[in-house]
């Protein structure tokens, strides 16, 4: 039951991604519904996952790590004691947040820069700017968050530190923590893929247009 709530808890990222990027609403109803679930996210997903973060592990999901190895973390808002399977999942998930917290300006950057210059064009969009298009700032949306995500998901968890983080992570913890963070790793491999081509095919189209 911890896992599928974890999953519901999870949907709203998902549900934002698909408001920004498709805007079946119209284009400002979209982005107004995805900032609101954006600001939102934390207040409800945020202390249901706390609360269970001594007996879930946060590589993979599982809600019997209770017994596993505890892992304390400088988050934005501040410190938190987090559980993770002995052995590999832990050595992966220390890897992991070492990996992002030693580049925790690029991230933050790509990641937030990335969404407010995604959030002025597209309300620029037609209107301020007459040459630019809806789907020019969904393109740049993707192709930011698509080298950003990229990196972190496929050389964190083998190139980080093995101790684990030694200063503070450019994120909170408690979106990983849902479904796990091993899970978040490959939709960013996944998807960062997809929107990298995506991003790059339409840029081709724009300039060869």
């Amino acid at each position: 039951m911890q896992r599928i709530g974890g999953l519901l808890l999870f949907l709203p990222v998902p549900i934002v991604l698909f408001l920004f990027t498709r805007q079946p609403l119209g284009a400002l109803p979209s982005l107004g519904l995805g900032v609101v679930l954006v600001l939102t996210h934390r207040l409800y997903a945020r202390p249901w996952a706390l609360a269970r973060a001594s007996r879930r592990c946060l590589w993979c999901g599982s809600p019997a790590a209770g017994a596993g190895v505890p892992l304390v973390v400088e988050e934005p808002p501040g410190r938190t004691e987090w559980r993770a399977c002995a052995g590999a999942h832990h050595a992966s998930l220390a890897r992991t947040l070492g990996w992002a917290a030693a580049r925790r300006v690029f991230l933050a950057v790509g990641i937030l820069g990335t969404l407010a210059l995604f959030l002025a064009l597209a309300v620029a969009a037609g209107r301020a700017v007459p040459w630019l298009k809806a789907d020019d700032a969904v393109a740049a949306f993707r192709l930011g968050v698509a080298v950003t995500v990229l990196p972190f998901g496929w050389l964190a968890p083998a190139r980080g530190p093995t101790e684990g983080p030694s200063g503070r992570l450019p994120f909170p913890l408690h979106i990983q923590a849902l479904v796990g963070t091993v899970w978040v790793l490959w939709l960013f491999r996944l998807v960062g893929l997809w929107w990298l081509a995506a991003g790059l095919l339409y840029l081709w189209q724009r300039l060869a247009g």
